[in-house]
């Protein structure tokens, strides 16, 4: 295939996954069917003061209807955005929202322009996620700190595929090595629940876990009876998030 040939189809498919973008923000974040309640503030404020410990400037990669965007600005941080989907712009025109996919189009901001990098539940949905680790990267300034969060593979193979748009399964060990390979320093990887009572009480995982370990249905993967707040305890507890801490090196 000629190098034209592999820029044309490269174009199509940016094209494609940006119409696809858009259709997933209007379906699986409708404010309606998925409305925006206090865990983006309470995840963000949990991220700033346990691994940012200050405020800055901060990209939220995949930043999608900007709840984290306005989680973040609430704690002082200048804020912005990057998303495949044109909407994510026009769902927050307060913020800087700028569009592209990485995995074909330059980054759509300076290099080495931001503190932190901030982005939850992205990377599974790219058939490219080097690609979108390295962007992270020269995105950032000497020194600064990406917190790259998605759905722990050994916990959720039983759902994982439920989304339509989830292409790249990440275990513990596969994200530590993609960190490491992409050059980020100071790397940790840890499994992280949806629990927020559990980030202060951490004595309870053990507890989480062995009710984890009951066959207890929970939605939208089953049809279930609990009322919202059984749900998501069941659902959390079962469905494990990945949290991945990287550092780019200073320079000075």
């Amino acid at each position: 295939m000629s190098t034209m040939d592999e820029k044309s189809q490269g174009s199509q498919e940016s094209k494609h996954s940006k119409m696809l973008a858009k259709r997933y923000l209007e379906v699986a974040y409708d404010e309606k069917a998925k409305p925006v309640g206090k865990y983006p503030d309470t995840l963000a404020r949990w991220i700033s003061e346990t691994y940012y410990k200050r405020t800055g400037r901060l990209l939220d990669m995949g930043s999608g209807r900007g709840e984290h965007l306005k989680s973040f600005s609430k704690l002082g941080y200048d804020a912005a955005g990057l998303d495949i989907a044109e909407s994510a712009a026009t769902m927050c025109p307060e913020f800087d929202v700028r569009i592209a996919d990485v995995a074909f189009e330059e980054l759509p901001f300076e290099n080495e322009s931001f503190d932190f990098i901030f982005s939850k539940s992205v990377i599974e949905h790219t058939y490219q996620p080097a690609i979108v680790f390295d962007k992270m990267l020269a995105a950032m300034k000497p020194g600064g700190k990406a917190v790259i969060m998605t759905p722990s593979w050994l916990h959720t193979y039983n759902v994982f595929y439920m989304e339509y748009t989830h292409v790249r399964p990440f275990t513990k060990q596969s994200l530590y090595d993609a960190m490491k390979m992409a050059g980020y320093e100071n790397v940790t990887v840890e499994y992280f629940y949806q629990l927020p009572f559990l980030w202060k009480f951490k004595w309870l995982t053990p507890l989480v876990k062995l009710f984890a370990l009951l066959p207890l249905p929970y939605r939208p993967a089953h049809n279930a009876p609990w009322p919202e707040g059984l749900n998501k305890l069941i659902k959390f507890s079962k469905s494990v998030m990945l949290i991945g801490v990287g550092t780019k090196k200073d320079t000075a």
